[in-house]
Parts: structure tokens; sequence; C-alpha cells
């Protein structure tokens, strides 16, 4: 006799689990699974349905959350500022509190009496009235009108440096441009005219030599023995003593 299955309420869970009796087969739980084919895409409609519902709701209560935090932030802000004005308005307050309370004026002290300009024992004495002074006399003011200085404004007229420079050099350059003899004499008056030219010595010793190739032998021995005598330390003082050579080795 096979033994009778002890009966559960309608509540109670079986030990195997849901939906499962505790034999080799479960007979209950197929005839949910063949009910559950009939309410599957019901179920599934409606749980999409709510979960777009419900996502859009969130997303408005999220938009309404932030909207409120801030609000919330923006009343924070505007808190602490004027925290802190009232902290620096009570931070002067207190300063003003502890500083020390100013001195009280000193009550002047009455005025002591002026010193005589006079001292008491001093004589009086009466002076009679000075003298008239006397005019000064007359200082001349008249400027006697005199001629210039001769001498002074010939030393005034006399042209500057850089102007006898140029002249010096402008003559210098007419006399080389003649021949013969008429350029040894051009030569021989620039020397006389500007005897400290830097080109007086090479002057004398080209004369020289234009008076030599003249003919005029003595005049030009005469002219070269000059340039040692008054140009001890020119350039051209070889050439000048090579002249002198060649005029005493021609004498008899």
């Amino acid at each position: 006799m096979a033994s009778a299955r002890p009966s559960r309420g309608a509540n109670e869970i079986s030990p195997e689990g849901p939906f499962l009796d505790g034999g080799p087969s479960s007979p209950r739980i197929f005839d949910v699974l063949s009910r559950l084919s009939r309410i599957a895409a019901p179920c599934a409609v409606i749980a999409l349905t709510a979960c777009a519902g419900g996502g859009e709701a969130q997303r408005r209560d999220l938009d309404s959350i932030r909207s409120e935090v801030a609000a919330l932030r923006q009343q924070n802000d505007a808190l602490s500022r004027r925290v802190d004005s009232l902290g620096q308005r009570l931070e002067t307050l207190s300063g003003r509190a502890a500083q020390p309370p100013p001195p009280a004026p000193v009550a002047a002290s009455p005025a002591e009496p002026a010193a005589p300009l006079v001292p008491a024992d001093l004589a009086v004495v009466h002076v009679s009235p000075p003298r008239a002074q006397r005019a000064a006399p007359p200082l001349p003011t008249a400027v006697q009108i005199a001629e210039p200085d001769p001498d002074g404004m010939e030393a005034l007229a006399q042209p500057t440096g850089r102007e006898i420079a140029a002249e010096a050099e402008g003559e210098l350059t007419a006399a080389r441009r003649k021949a013969g003899v008429g350029r040894a004499r051009a030569l021989e008056a620039f020397v006389t005219r500007y005897p400290r030219h830097p080109s007086a010595d090479n002057a004398l010793v080209e004369a020289a030599r234009d008076y030599a190739e003249a003919g005029r032998t003595q005049a030009g021995c005469e002219l070269a023995a000059r340039v040692p005598k008054d140009y001890p330390a020119g350039d051209a003082v070889s050439a000048a003593n090579e002249i002198v050579a060649r005029c005493e080795r021609s004498r008899p």
C-alpha cells in the first residue's frame, strides 16, 4: 500500500522550490509553463511600457533635482559672501574698539608776559638828524669813437690755416705743370713763399734737376745744397746729396 503524501497549505512553499513537488516528477511546473506562453507577450509589452515611462519620469526628476541643487549652491554662495562681509565689518569694529582713546587735550598754560623791547636801565639819547649828503660826482658816460688799428684789421683779414694750405697746394700744382727753367723758377718761388710746407724739400730737389737739365748746373747745385741745411729731417735729403755729389765730381 502506497504511503500517503502529507498535504501542504495553499501558501506553503515546497522544500524543493516553488512549483515543485517532492517526487521524481513535478506535474505543477508543466501546468505553469503551459499557461506562461499565453501571458508572456502581454507581460513583455507592459514591462517595456513601464520601463519607457519610468525613464522619462526619472529624467524629469533628475532635472528637477539638479535645478534645486543649483539654486541651493547659489544661495550658499550668497550666504558665504554675506558672512565674509559681516566678518570684515566685525574685524573693523573690533580693531576700532581695541584702539586706545585719544589723549585728552592739555590745557594751555597762561602766556608769560612779553619782555619789554627796551630794557628799563637803558638810557635814551636823542640823536640830531643827519646832515644832508653830498651828491656823487658825475661819471663820464661818453665813449670816444676811434678808428680801428690797421695792424689788427690786417691780422683779421689774413686767411686761415686751411685757406693757406689750399692756396699752397694750388700753387705747387700749377708750378709742376710748367717745364724747363720756368718750372724751376716757379718751384723755387713756391719754397720761398711757403718754406714750412711738407713738400718744400721735394720742390727744391725738383727745381735743382730742372736747372741741371737746362744747363744751369751751378743754380741746381746751390738749390740741392739747401735741402740738407734747411730740411735735415726731410725725405728728399738723399736725392739732394746725390745731386751735390755729381756737382762736386763735375768740377775741374
